[in-house]
C-alpha cells in the first residue's frame, strides 16, 4: 500500500509570513522524523519559498482559499500512484514516537479499500482517506473564511452519514496533533470575526440535507 501526507498551506504577506515559514518547515520536519513518507502540498502564495527535500511534491498558487486548497489537494491526490492519504494542516504540531507512527500506519494498511479512518473528531488532523474512498465524495462550495461552513467537519460527517460501515476509528496512542487553531494569534484566516457555533450550526443544516 502507498501512502502520502498531504497538506494544504498558505503564506500570508505581512509580519506573520516568517512564523508561518517557519512552522510549516517544523511540519515538514516532524513529518520525515515519525513517518518518512512522501508529502504532496497545496502551496498557496509561496512564490519565493522553496522545498528542498526529496520527499515533497509543491504545486504552487496564489491564493484558493480553504476549501478551494482542500478541493485542489483531493484532486492532485486522486491523480497520484497513492492509495491513502493522511491529511495535515501546515500548522500543525506532532508529538509522538516513530513507534507511535508505525501503530498509525499499520492501521491504515489493515483497513484497505473504500476506507476513511477519524483520528481527531471532525478534524481533518491525522485524518486518513483512501483514493477509492475520496473518489465518492468531494466538498461543496463555500468557505469557512466567509463563514459559510466547516469544510473538515463537513467532510467528516458527511462520511459518516454516507458510509457509516466504511469509517475506522484509529487505536489513540501518544501520536497527535496539538495545534490549536481556534485560538491560534497567528492564524491566517480566524480572528473571532464570525460566531464558530453558527458556523458549525449551518454545517451540521448542509449534512442534514444530505441524501
Amino acid at each position: 500500500m502507498k501512502i502520502c501526507i498531504g497538506i494544504i498551506s498558505y503564506f500570508p504577506d505581512g509580519d506573520k509570513r516568517n512564523v508561518r515559514i517557519d512552522r510549516a518547515n517544523k511540519v515538514i520536519e516532524d513529518c520525515n522524523k515519525l513517518f518518512n513518507l512522501p508529502i504532496i502540498i497545496i502551496a498557496q502564495n509561496w512564490h519565493d519559498v522553496e522545498c528542498k527535500r526529496d520527499n515533497v511534491q509543491l504545486f504552487k498558487y496564489n491564493k484558493l482559499g480553504i476549501t478551494g486548497a482542500r478541493k485542489e489537494l483531493r484532486k492532485k491526490f486522486l491523480e497520484s500512484e497513492y492509495d491513502y492519504m493522511i491529511m495535515l494542516d501546515d500548522d500543525a504540531k506532532l508529538v509522538g514516537t516513530q513507534e507511535d507512527a508505525k501503530t498509525y500506519l499499520h492501521q491504515i494498511e489493515m483497513h484497505p479499500g473504500a476506507r476513511y479512518g477519524v483520528y481527531k473528531t471532525y478534524l481533518l488532523k491525522l485524518f486518513a482517506i483512501s483514493k477509492e474512498m475520496f473518489k465518492e465524495i468531494d466538498y461543496p462550495e463555500g468557505d469557512a473564511e466567509n463563514g459559510d461552513f466547516f469544510e473538515d467537519m463537513y467532510l467528516i460527517m458527511a462520511l459518516e452519514k454516507k458510509w457509516p460501515s466504511r469509517k475506522f476509528l484509529f487505536t489513540r496512542t501518544s501520536l497527535n496533533d496539538v495545534s490549536d487553531s481556534a485560538n491560534d494569534p497567528d492564524s491566517t484566516w480566524y480572528h473571532k470575526q464570525f460566531n464558530k457555533h453558527d458556523i458549525g450550526d449551518r454545517t451540521r443544516a448542509m449534512i442534514k440535507e444530505l441524501k
